[in-house]
């Protein structure tokens, strides 16, 4: 069953919740057969936004503004997937799913804990940050009862899902380095990140050497104003180490993905330094190893979940998970005062000190033996490739949402679809019309069965051009015209395929039209009829990615039996299971527009279920000629119209009163 899942997060921001959101959102989106996304950005801060370019921010402001339509609406969604920290966790929707980094200490917050509770599941993106929920708990008070619970923590189940390697081609980067080896730390300034150590004890370490530190940071975001602070707190740092001979460089400002590759793999960087006091994940940490980059850190939080790799032990035959990076020696203590977070980093909690000694020795040992950790780095990038693949990550992620297995939908698990097409005075379409229909991306699933209605036009030239190209057509001219949908009941009568879908000559389709509604009706067995909006143009024979619609549109509503009677919401793009002729007949030939609108009427009145796609996933040609559309056919076209209507009316009037 496909679901209606909102998601909730710092979507467009350029924040470690922003890179979570966006993981979450590619995550869904490979399995798209299964999710119907919608999308609320949060603030984040004062963090900047990403570029408003390319194509995933596209698909993600795409997300956005279909989430207002839906919401003016009222959609009733399915999942809520909240990326963000506990504190703001809520019940909106029949499954609510919290998706945060955790805590980076020893124990979370008696908040979380209740906030915990308000969940289905709980997403985090380490072991480390499963620990804090798992390892924490408080005695409460039960308000109802009065009972004194001695160990109240989090019982809602808890899935870890790690980040994915992503490739990125590098980019030119102006980094102007006076020495060949200089070490690399990425943090935004601030009392977990331990900024102000790393800086001071690698000038002790490496005083009077030709040895650098490139400091990647802010304090804030990544303003004009931002950097002039950043300068002059990195000044303050350095104010007393004015003679010496290492160098310390601050890089400041939004970076893109191919930038940063570059940086990690820039020739005179050596290694990467994370001298925090606890991560979530280490996003930094675990791009600079994909890159090859030897890392130096504490083994604690969430980082040992990827800077360890397998070692077999050819004699015993074993195989050990051992830390490929340089491993910095620490102490576990309590948060300092200044770090405190009011009802999330407790003050009771602890985190990771690490050893002033130990880290400088082991900047020394990187340093002199840089051979020796590149070659570890090395062995640890081919890990993280091979085990942290997107396809991977990614499938975890969804089936951790979803709460099943999923298997993502073949084409060839795709029954075959029978495509109506009545062929009347078309010549002005139809090869537009062969040409957008056989470009379908499951085209060859298909049979497209032509029912010539005796028509005055010369079409028939063209329809066997293309079926010397395609041996999935099949074509029929009758002797007299039956109307619409008599040709469509002629077509029924050819039809082998398990669903059925109309196609008309001046109407136009997305090229994934036919998979969209096929693969829905696939995974949804309960469902007969599925059907999407349209954009509508007014100008003949063009495609749905070059059009003049300027996004006006058909804006169906959601099934029910009283929107059916409002209107033909299934309209010019449906796709039906064939056996409903079997329940509910086949098509009223004495109508001469709006049979189609009654056949649906009748499956709707005999239960058949149908579900709206949330994709626009067709193009609407408004013919001034059309049979539905020409203001000469407005009379008779509205006696049919209400015939119908007062016959559907009557019915569900009567089956009120029962």
């Amino acid at each position: 069953m496909r679901k209606k899942i909102l998601v909730s997060g710092p979507a467009l921001s350029r924040s470690g919740y922003g890179e979570q959101t966006r993981f979450a959102l590619r995550s869904l989106r490979e399995y798209e057969d299964f999710f119907d996304i919608y999308l609320i950005n949060l603030p984040w801060g004062q963090t900047g936004w990403i570029p408003s370019c390319g194509d995933e921010r596209v698909w993600l402001d795409s997300l956005i503004m279909k989430t207002v339509s839906s919401q003016q609406n009222n959609t009733q969604y399915d999942i809520s997937l909240q990326v963000t920290i506990p504190n703001e966790w809520q019940k909106v929707a029949p499954v609510n799913i919290g998706y945060t980094a955790g805590i980076e200490t020893t124990r979370i917050s008696a908040e979380w804990v209740e906030k915990s509770m308000l969940m289905d599941r709980i997403i985090v993106v380490s072991n480390h940050a499963k620990y804090g929920f798992d390892n924490t708990s408080y005695e409460a008070v039960n308000n109802q009862t009065g009972e004194v619970v001695k160990e109240y923590k989090t019982t809602t189940p808890i899935s870890v899902v790690n980040y994915a390697y992503r490739h990125f081609e590098p980019e030119e980067i102006d980094l102007d380095l006076a020495y060949d080896f200089n070490f690399l730390t990425v943090a935004q300034k601030s009392p977990r990140k331990n900024l102000i150590n790393t800086i001071r004890w690698f000038i002790e370490e490496f005083h009077d050497e030709e040895v650098g530190l490139v400091v990647k940071s802010n304090l804030r975001a990544n303003s004009t104003v931002d950097r002039h602070f950043s300068e002059q707190d990195l000044k303050n740092i350095l104010s007393d180490k004015k003679d010496r001979k290492c160098k310390v460089y601050l890089l400041h400002g939004d970076m893109s993905d191919g930038e940063m590759t570059s940086l990690y793999k820039h020739e005179k960087i050596k290694g990467l330094i994370n001298l925090a006091h606890g991560e979530g994940f280490g996003l930094p940490m675990f791009e600079a190893a994909y890159n090859e980059l030897p890392v130096i850190a504490p083994p604690w939080s969430g980082q040992t979940d990827f800077l360890y790799a397998p070692v077999k032990d050819k004699k015993k035959n074993k195989t050990k998970s051992k830390p490929h990076f340089a491993t910095v020696d620490y102490v576990i203590q309590q948060v300092q005062p200044e770090a405190v977070w009011d009802k999330v980093l407790i003050a009771e909690s602890m985190w990771c000190f690490a050893h002033q000694g130990n880290y400088k020795s082991k900047l020394r040992e990187v340093y002199k033996n840089h051979g020796y950790y590149k070659s570890m780095a090395k062995k640890l990038k081919n890990h993280i490739v091979k085990t942290f693949t997107e396809e991977k990550q990614y499938k975890l992620f969804a089936e951790s949402v979803y709460g099943s297995p999923l298997k993502k939908i073949s084409v060839n698990d795709i029954p075959k679809i029978s495509i109506l097409t009545s062929v009347y005075d078309g010549d002005a379409y139809i090869r537009s019309f062969l040409e957008d229909i056989t470009r379908q991306t499951i085209f060859n699933r298909c049979e497209l069965i032509l029912i010539n209605a005796n028509s005055p036009g010369n079409e028939e030239e063209v329809i066997k051009e293309y079926m010397e190209k395609y041996d999935n057509i099949v074509y029929k001219k009758l002797e007299k015209d039956p109307g619409i949908y008599g040709a469509w009941n002629e077509a029924l009568k050819h039809a082998s395929g398990e669903y059925v879908t109309n196609a008309n000559l001046d109407d136009r389709k997305a090229v994934n039209s036919l998979e969209k509604h096929a693969i829905t009706l696939l995974t949804n067995p309960e469902v007969g009829l599925v059907y999407a909006d349209s954009l509508v143009t007014s100008e003949p024979n063009e495609t749905f990615e070059q059009n003049s619609s300027n996004g006006n549109r058909y804006n169906f509503e959601q099934f029910s039996k009283e929107a059916m009677l409002r209107g033909n919401q299934a309209h010019n793009n449906p796709m039906w299971r064939k056996e409903l002729h079997d329940k509910c007949g086949l098509f009223e030939e004495k109508y001469k527009s709006a049979g189609d609108w009654e056949f649906f009427l009748r499956c709707a009145f005999e239960d058949i279920k149908f579900h709206k796609l949330s994709d626009i996933l067709g193009l609407y040609y408004f013919n001034p000629k059309g049979v539905s559309t020409n203001p000469e056919n407005f009379k008779w076209k509205q006696e049919e119209e209400r015939e119908i209507f007062l016959k559907y009316q009557s019915i569900m009037n009567q089956s009120v009163i029962l």
